[in-house]
């Protein structure tokens, strides 16, 4: 319509959303759920490619479920000043709470606010786009699971940015665990008891007999929700 806009998609900015379908995550997820991969991988100028599913985690059928919307006039682009996350406070109790909510997320918006367009961004090809993606998701995650992370853990005392329960699994006897964020150090233990920072650290699969409890713990060793893993 010719007006100069700032974008805060409900799908990828609304901050308050939970991160996850999990009934110990905190959060609204009335319009789906928001996490910091979410908010790295909205495109702007086509926001078509970044809603991938409804809020129920469905899959969308851009051929049949955006054929009748409008899209983009490229030379609206100019139009569009930012991009912002938003943030409801209804479910906010707290300076942690709050910290919680926005933090990673911020920083995936960010990347996408102050970073030139990535090249997956104006990909046709589901395939290619998705590969280009991936690759690019990696190296942020590494980076912020590697370095902004605990740079968040020094300054103005330290934020209480979520930090993600482990994926874990036992099969054949073996316990396998990793990190959203590559870098952050993940424990275990087997006795039952919840990991602290005197359990084993994580490196390798490693044998167990019986079920495991896995956290992962941030460089001032802040833990995440333990996730317990019972062999298949």
């Amino acid at each position: 319509a010719g007006y100069p806009v700032i974008l805060c998609s409900v799908t990828n900015y609304y901050f308050e959303l939970s991160y996850n379908k999990d009934p110990l995550e905190p959060g609204e997820y009335w319009g789906g759920f928001v996490d910091t991969r979410k908010a790295f991988e909205y495109i702007p100028f086509d926001v078509f490619k970044s809603i991938r599913t409804n809020p129920l985690g469905r899959p969308y059928d851009p051929e049949v479920d955006f054929q009748d919307m409008v899209r983009l006039n490229p030379e609206a682009k100019d139009l569009i000043l930012g991009i912002q996350g938003c943030l409801w406070s209804e479910s906010i109790f707290g300076p942690v709470s709050m910290e919680y909510y926005t933090l990673p997320k911020l920083l995936g918006l960010a990347e996408r606010a102050w970073s030139a367009q990535p090249s997956w961004a104006t990909m046709e090809d589901e395939e290619e786009r998705e590969k280009a993606l991936e690759a690019d998701w990696n190296l942020f995650a590494n980076a912020l699971g590697q370095r902004e992370l605990p740079r968040l853990d020094h300054l103005s005392g330290a934020y209480a940015y979520r930090l993600p329960p482990p994926g874990v699994k036992i099969k054949d006897g073996l316990l396998y665990a990793n990190s959203q964020f590559p870098g952050l150090s993940i424990r275990y233990s087997t006795d039952g008891r919840e990991p602290d920072l005197n359990s084993r650290e994580f490196t390798d699969p490693i044998q167990v007999d019986g079920a495991a409890q896995v956290r992962i713990f941030s460089s001032r060793g802040r833990g995440s929700r333990t996730a317990v893993a019972a062999p298949e």
